[in-house]
């Protein structure tokens, strides 16, 4: 699988407006989704898996499985 492009979300962070606060996990999301034309949220919930960083950030929210991830999106941006 593709590997993250830390470089790439670095770059995306400092262009990106970001009004409503976004930490960097939901930065890392929004970026994995645009930029590697993710539909999918088992798509990016493998990505993210695969890097030790990323991964980390996952544990970090007791993020298990896609279906948590994805009812952990939902609740973060609807508030």
């Amino acid at each position: 699988m593709t590997q993250i492009n830390w470089e790439q979300f670095k770059i995306y962070k400092q262009e990106r407006p970001n009004p409503k606060g976004l930490d960097n996990f939901l930065l890392l999301i929004e970026f994995v989704r645009s930029y590697y034309n993710f539909v999918h949220i088992e798509d990016v919930f493998e990505m993210v898996l695969e890097d030790e960083l990323s991964r980390q950030m996952l544990v970090k929210r007791e993020i298990t499985d896609a279906n948590i991830l994805e009812e952990y999106l939902y609740k973060q941006l609807h508030k």
